[in-house]
């Protein structure tokens, strides 16, 4: 008994077929990539519309070209709902031009915002853990290269979009909750289109996982709330300027509430984004104090939201690989803030009970109901799409460099806004926008020397 005891003992066993992970994460990948060529060939399809679809389009009667360029004082003009009240003054004797609004021409045609969101499911599609594609990776490949480059051209672009489509929409819809609340619900469907196509794999998350992240939801929501009433209240570009002090804030909220205390000089380096904002402050023709207040609100929610979500920054299963994991921490926090916005977006003034009203009133003001929908819609979904590339950046660069484009930007929405909505900016203006932009970027760029010295 005891020499087959031995036997069996010094007999080795045969290894059991373990699928590594890596396997497992290549072969879901592989599943995704399938829909890789659909999505390359809607891309080229949608590119070749947006520059053949003017062709078969009928004038439109009353179109700029049969308008003339300028009228002269007491002239009836049409009626205009898209803009801003940075328009030049309409009382004023002198000559000035007439036409549909610089935000009508810059709006990005609806096949050129498919071909952007193909290209945003194509490049998520990459196998990330497939050996070839490391290997490929490593080599320096196409895709790895382009990769980072295509996530910030989509975030730009989304995001001037949104910006763009919710001052239109603002202009002519006046209920600001119910607006907000349709923006965060306008990431639900294509979430759940990401989940049922395989595109991104469903994420495990129990109730306690949720619950948890109620808190993270309700600050993301109180931000978009604010960020959306400051950019219906004042001027596109002013709104980024003030949203500029986030950083500052950041670095308040992470001292006192998770102990991250910086060096003196990171503090330090803070006072021309505080001097920049006040300058561009006291010269803004469009400033209002309601405007001011909800954009700095905006920034004390949204640094809440950081705060709070490094914290429980890996409640439930989100995925395996960094891009999937960011993609699915968004679409859980989407869902999240719509629920714990809903109560009050229904039931404040200027929510969704006020709505048929507000759309009512849009229409009164000559606003076409398909245009009105159009602007709720894509508003919702540039919003989402911004969020998602901004996600899909962080996966792949470093806060730091995330935080030094984010700060480029918003130099972007600024000078877009500026020229779209045609904002009058006065020197001192000027000077006081760029002071706070360059001292966000010298914020990133002394923390990032200082953190590398511990």
């Amino acid at each position: 008994h005891r020499a087959i005891r031995g036997l069996i003992l010094r007999t080795p066993r045969p290894a059991l077929p373990v699928m590594a992970a890596p396997q497992v994460a290549k072969s879901a990948m592989r599943r995704r990539c399938r829909l890789l060529p659909v999505a390359a060939v809607l891309c080229a399809a949608m590119f070749v519309l947006s520059g053949l679809s003017p062709a078969f389009q009928a004038p439109l009667a009353g179109s700029r070209s049969e308008l003339p360029r300028l009228t002269q004082q007491g002239v009836a003009k049409p009626q205009v709902f898209a803009g801003s009240a940075a328009l030049p003054t309409l009382g004023s004797p002198t000559l000035r031009p007439t036409g549909e609004p610089d935000s009508e021409r810059t709006e990005a045609p609806v096949s050129l915002v498919i071909a952007a969101t193909a290209l945003a499911a194509a490049a998520t599609a990459v196998p990330e853990s497939d050996a070839k594609a490391d290997e490929e990776e490593k080599k320096g490949g196409l895709m790895a290269t382009l990769k980072l480059p295509l996530f910030v051209s989509l975030w730009y672009f989304f995001n001037v979009q949104y910006n763009i489509q919710n001052k239109m929409l603002l202009k002519a819809f006046s209920a600001t909750w119910a607006v907000s609340w349709f923006q965060l619900a306008a990431g639900i469907p294509i979430a759940a289109f990401m989940w049922l196509t395989g595109l991104v794999r469903k994420p495990k998350v129990s109730k306690d996982d949720l619950l948890k992240l109620a808190p993270v939801g309700a600050a993301f929501s109180a931000g978009q709330v604010a960020t959306v009433a400051s950019l219906g209240a004042v001027a596109v570009s002013f709104t980024h300027v003030v949203k500029a002090l986030e950083p500052a804030v950041n670095a308040i909220a992470s001292a006192l509430v998770l102990g991250q205390v910086f060096h003196p000089m990171v503090y330090a380096s803070l006072a021309p984004v505080f001097l920049g904002v006040a300058l561009a402050s006291s010269s803004e023709l469009s400033f209002t104090m309601f405007g001011f207040l909800t954009a700095m609100a905006s920034n004390f929610a949204f640094v809440t939201r950081n705060v709070l979500a490094t914290k429980f920054g890996s409640v439930g299963d989100m995925g395996e690989d960094k891009t999937e994991r960011k993609t699915n921490q968004l679409a859980v926090l989407t869902f999240v803030a719509t629920a714990v916005l809903f109560p009050v977006a229904l039931l404040l003034p200027g929510g969704l009970l006020s709505a048929p009203a507000a759309w009512q009133a849009a229409l009164a003001k000559g606003v076409p109901a398909s245009k009105l929908m159009y602007m709720m819609v894509a508003s919702g979904f540039h919003f989402f799409m911004y969020q998602l590339s901004s996600f899909w950046v962080l996966s792949q660069v470093p806060p730091i460099t995330h935080s030094v484009l984010n700060t480029l930007k918003r130099v972007v929405i600024i000078i877009v806004s500026i020229v779209v909505f045609r904002t009058p900016v006065t020197t001192q203006s000027a000077i006081g926008t760029a002071t706070a932009i360059g001292g966000v970027l010298l914020y990133s760029l002394t923390k990032q020397y200082y953190s590398k010295k511990k």
